[in-house]
């Protein structure tokens, strides 16, 4: 069913240019001056006009069967691939209601799409369009996934009482995450607060035990000297901030490298947010790559340095987040918050800095990316992997060719 109301999305354009008589299922005629604009978030098209009856109307175009609890104040016409039941405007008044047959080379085009979606079919393609056009398609991706992720930070920024400090020192913490821990590391950033760590900051020591401790990681472990004093602060600080522990089993730690695991990414976000005050001005205010290195790449108390976790010694352990991380960070936390910031402030420097950001950093190197890049599709930077794995995740995997802008194309030419 959302295949077909996709693909009735697709052929509506049809009807622009000259005006178009469509019969309706009352018998009447609609006469359609003029398509609408699509809103893809709402699967509509709005602002369209037509005239029924010698009544010129304006308003949204519906695709697919409604419910008389639908809220369709604004809709004027609904277009289905079958009769459906009427829905009433008012009480005497019948929504108008056009079918619309989907050839059968259509169907068949968009079955084949779908056939190769999970292969990077359209890859091939995408891969041969002249450069200009291929990074039209790809911005229109980008700024997708960056609204998508601008409504994860507003829904965050709600909780954490409209502080953006929180907001952010919370997106780093789900950006360390990943998909394994990302609610366990949220739920630490709602326990062990920003404001917490501010009053706590001039001692490192202080830090790590409010995260450390909060985190339940320390539970059981008095090991040597250092963690049994963390063990101490943090004991003083959950009685001064009445903080109630998480439970140590909440944390993903199975299958999971040594520089993953979360005692050592805890440890080096304690460094971050413990060595640079006004976290959240001095971020959203840099302009560079090089400059957000220098406040997230930062380095670890000295013991850390040859502990993965408490009771555990390496030579090797990593000093600080490392420059693959901190273009992570940037990635998934400080970009979606300065895009959101410059939404919500309705400063538009912030969500051209965030661009630029994106621009400057070298592509994500996962999955994902390596198959456009085996389809012959250039990934080139930040932009463009941000880009495809919108691709990949919201209209290749769940089979949505009809409602890609590429897929809409390429089941056109297919026809």
């Amino acid at each position: 069913m959302e295949q077909d109301i996709e693909l009735l999305r697709l052929l509506w354009p049809q009807f622009a240019g000259e005006t178009a008589m469509l019969p309706l299922q009352d018998g009447r005629t609609c006469l359609v001056h003029r398509i609408g604009e699509e809103d893809g978030t709402a699967g509509i098209f709005r602002d369209a006009e037509i005239t029924i009856g010698g009544i010129r109307r304006r308003g949204d175009i519906h695709f697919g069967a409604l419910t008389a609890t639908d809220r369709i104040p604004y809709v004027i016409l609904q277009v289905v691939t079958a009769p459906c039941p009427s829905v009433y405007l008012r009480e005497d008044e019948r929504l108008p209601q056009y079918v619309m047959p989907i050839p059968e080379t259509i169907r068949r085009s968009a079955a084949s799409l779908q056939a190769g979606a999970a292969g990077y079919e359209c890859g091939l393609w995408l891969g041969d369009l002249p450069a200009a056009r291929r990074i039209s398609l790809l911005d229109r991706l980008l700024v997708e996934r960056l609204d998508r992720k601008c409504g994860d930070v507003m829904r965050l920024f709600d909780s954490c009482g409209g502080d953006w400090s929180q907001t952010l020192y919370a997106m780093l913490f789900r950006a360390l995450g990943g998909n394994r821990n990302r609610e366990a590391y949220l739920e630490l950033a709602a326990r062990a607060t920003y404001p917490m760590v501010l009053r706590e900051r001039s001692s490192m020591d202080l830090v790590e035990a409010l995260l450390l401790g909060t985190s339940g990681l320390l539970e059981g472990c008095f090991f040597d000297d250092y963690i049994r004093q963390l063990n101490e602060h943090f004991r003083y600080l959950a009685r001064k901030y009445d903080i109630t522990p998480m439970y140590a089993g909440a944390w993903e730690t199975s299958r999971t490298r040594a520089q993953n695991r979360p005692v050592t990414r805890i440890v080096q976000l304690a460094a971050v947010v413990a060595h640079c005050d006004f976290l959240f001005d001095r971020i959203v205010h840099s302009r560079s790559r090089e400059a957000l290195h220098r406040l997230l790449d930062v380095e670890v108390s000295p013991y850390w340095a040859t502990h993965y976790v408490p009771d555990g010694t390496g030579n090797r352990c990593p000093r600080s987040i490392g420059a693959e991380k901190a273009d992570l960070l940037i990635i998934n936390a400080v970009v979606p918050v300065m895009f959101a910031y410059g939404g919500y402030t309705g400063k538009e420097e912030f969500k051209e800095t965030a661009m630029e950001l994106l621009a400057s950093l070298p592509a994500e190197n996962n999955t994902i990316t390596r198959g456009w890049s085996g389809a012959g599709v250039p990934v080139r930077s930040a932009l463009d992997s941000q880009a495809l794995i919108q691709l990949r995740n919201e209209y290749c995997l769940p089979q949505r060719c009809a409602g890609c802008r590429i897929g809409r194309t390429l089941i056109k030419n297919r026809r």
